[in-house]
């Protein structure tokens, strides 16, 4: 990273580093629920949660807004407002980063390598964010190598409502109305999201031609307490994006052009638990998952690609030990045009957890996956905590993940091969470890944080032409996160992170594209007297692509609340505040600087 930037950051806040997401960031324990044995999150190494105030401090609009602030992540997007985002976690591709919506994997299984595109996850509904980095496959099974994003929706109690509007001829609105007491719950949550936008390929290479997008979320939720220990609950979530995007070509490999996508998104679960059955809490749910890509321009084409998942788990916890385990199917359809194509794997896994003492904590998971397509697959992980004393832990994890050949890598009919015919692939194979330190203060003022970790994929797929998918490549990433936080008096606090990421090509020795070696955030928050304010800055350095390099940049935010009355606040954001031209994919645009105003009900 730029000596500018760098200096830039520890300006804003790096200095103390972890988000503001961080380790014991509440007065109250966090919980870590990705884990699927509920574990503290001072006790998990590698995770990191979002809760609903940070994300309404942050007042953030899209998913990426905050996670491009998480240790461990970097972001792209081939152009702001609905360009594709991907999300690399320690340099893993981006398909190898498995994505949950309120338990249910949302991955795209018509995409050519089964990714998940953060475009459009409009944040009006989501009330927490957990991160597990690392690989995680002997939680989830396939696509975590890199690891988890779960999101989790809100449930509504009562009316939440805002609305802004501001530069590029934004508006953005949301509202939630519902009802939650411990017998039942009902809700229903609205948001959408509106602007002209920028030019998709940036116009500093003399594009001018507007790029809109649009998106409407809704979600439903309700929940009803049959008995003190029988619970039945669902939850319902439908996205609608259109964005209007540009084509390749020029030298930059992006131009103006008339394109524009239309993208249906429904996800949703139906689940019965029962408490204390043989021991044991259990549940029994199924997860839906429908999408629906249309493109239209000069190569229209059409996508579509669905999902089902059948799960019984059960799990016990004591303040020495739990124990949780599981079965579940999983079903996958894809249809790009050649008609439907199906996959279906079983698994099986189990997680233990010792606590013998305040001071050790070790958990260990092992699961199997039988898919129908390939040879089956075993995954391990063990992870340890241990309180050294003097405020500091130690704490370490290794594990393995592995990620499934796509249906569309193992049903490609590869025409241009000398003999055509689907690919006999293999799952692409990581492991990883990592190690580290964490200190806090007496008071919980101040916390401090640095983990080194390694990650190695082999048997990574690649395409190769004229001879079509072949697992050829190998991605080796090693580097270290560090972070902090500190509360000061008068209402002010500290908070950011570090990221340095050495991620090459195992195979040609090259940097890994659209991953930056160094990324740093941090920020400067203050409430009182009814304000609530926060400034902050995300430093990157370069970083290579497939058409030039992504040049290093530093963007600056501030955004400031004052409550009116005690439900009703007035709100403003400035992004980019200095006004930087930068890009997060080479040849494609990101806006200069845009404010927006807006009211808030709580």
């Amino acid at each position: 990273m730029p000596r500018s930037h760098l200096i830039a950051c520890l300006l804003g806040g790096c200095a103390f580093a972890l988000p503001p997401f961080a380790k014991a960031q509440d007065v109250s324990p966090l919980t870590v629920t990705a884990s699927r044995l509920p574990a503290l999150l001072a006790r998990t190494p590698d995770a990191y949660v979002v809760t609903s105030d940070q994300i309404d401090r942050r007042q953030a609009t899209l998913a990426t807004d905050v996670l491009a602030q998480v240790p461990g992540v970097s972001i792209s997007e081939n152009g702001a407002f609905g360009g594709v985002s991907s999300v690399r976690l320690r340099g893993a591709s981006s398909d190898k980063t498995l994505v949950l919506i309120d338990g249910v994997p949302v991955n795209d299984p018509s995409q050519p390598a089964g990714g998940f595109d953060f475009s459009s996850l409009d944040l009006g509904d989501i009330s927490r964010i957990e991160v597990l980095t690392g690989p995680q496959g002997s939680l989830w099974g396939s696509d975590a190598i890199g690891g988890v994003i779960a999101f989790t929706s809100r449930e509504p109690d009562g009316l939440r409502a805002s609305a802004e509007g501001g530069s590029l001829t934004t508006l953005r609105e949301t509202a939630s109305l519902g009802r939650a007491t411990d017998a039942y719950a009902f809700g229903f949550s609205a948001s959408a999201l509106r602007t002209a936008g920028i030019s998709k390929a940036d116009a500093r290479d003399g594009n001018k031609e507007l790029d809109g997008f649009n998106t409407t979320t809704l979600a439903l939720n309700g929940r009803v307490a049959l008995t003190d220990a029988v619970t039945l609950d669902a939850r319902a979530r439908y996205s609608h994006a259109g964005t209007e995007y540009d084509g390749f070509g020029g030298k930059t490999g992006v131009v103006d052009s008339n394109d524009n996508s239309d993208v249906k998104n429904a996800s949703g679960y139906v689940r019965a638990g029962v408490k204390h059955l043989f021991g044991f809490d259990q549940e029994a749910r199924v997860d839906l998952m429908d999408l629906n890509r249309q493109y239209h321009g000069a190569f229209p084409f059409g996508a579509l690609g669905n999902e089902q998942v059948y799960r019984w788990a059960a799990q016990r916890q004591t303040d020495r030990y739990g124990l949780a385990f599981g079965v579940e199917h999983k079903s996958a359809t894809e249809n790009t045009g050649g008609g439907p194509q199906t996959e279906a794997a079983n698994g099986y896994y189990a997680i233990g957890r010792w606590t013998p003492d305040a001071k050790l904590n070790l958990t260990v998971s092992l699961r199997r996956d039988d898919p129908d397509r390939y040879q089956g697959q075993t995954t391990a992980r063990a992870a340890v905590s241990y309180a050294v004393g003097s405020g500091f832990t130690l704490n370490g994890s290794a594990g393995q993940g592995f990620k499934a050949p796509s249906i569309y890598q193992t049903t490609y009919p590869c025409f241009e091969c000398a003999k055509a015919g689907p690919p006999h692939l293999k799952p692409e194979r990581a492991e990883g470890f990592d190690g580290g330190v964490a200190w806090r203060s007496g008071d919980g003022a101040v916390q401090l944080e640095a983990t080194y970790f390694d990650l190695k994929v082999t048997d990574q797929i690649s395409y190769l032409y004229p001879t079509g998918y072949l697992n050829i490549a190998r991605v080796k990433s090693r580097g270290v996160e560090a972070g902090g936080q500190a509360k000061l008096p008068g209402g002010w606090s500290l908070h950011g992170s570090y990221t340095h990421d050495d991620a090459v090509d195992g195979t040609t020795g090259r940097p890994l594209i659209r991953v930056p070696k160094d990324v740093g955030t941090g920020a400067v928050g203050w409430e009182g007297r009814g304000w609530q304010a926060e400034a902050g800055v995300r430093a990157q350095s370069l970083a290579p692509d497939t058409n030039g390099p992504i040049g290093a940049f530093t963007v600056a935010y501030a955004t400031a609340a004052y409550a009116v009355t005690p439900h009703l606040s007035v709100t403003g954001r400035i992004e980019n505040l200095a006004d930087v031209h930068y890009q997060e994919a080479y040849g494609y645009g990101e806006p200069g600087r845009t404010v927006m105003v807006g009211l808030r009900w709580r």
